[in-house]
C-alpha cells in the first residue's frame, strides 16, 4: 500500500511524470509489455499521424 501513496504523491512535472510511467512499466509482466510494445509498433505511426491532422485542423 505504501507504494501506491509514493507514486500518488510525485510531483507531476516532466520528471514525475517519467518516473511514474517507468514504476508502472516494471509492472507489467514482460509476456505483456512485449505485447504493448508490438501493438505500438503497428497501430503508433497511425496514431500520431491522426494527431498532427487533428492539431493542423485546429490551428
Amino acid at each position: 500500500m505504501a507504494r501506491i501513496g509514493r507514486i500518488l504523491t510525485r510531483r507531476a512535472g516532466p520528471v514525475g511524470l517519467a518516473l511514474t510511467a517507468w514504476d508502472i512499466w516494471r509492472r507489467i509482466p514482460p509476456k505483456h509489455r512485449k505485447t504493448i510494445l508490438k501493438q505500438a509498433r503497428k497501430h503508433g505511426p497511425t496514431i500520431a499521424k491522426r494527431a498532427v491532422e487533428y492539431r493542423r485542423r485546429r490551428r
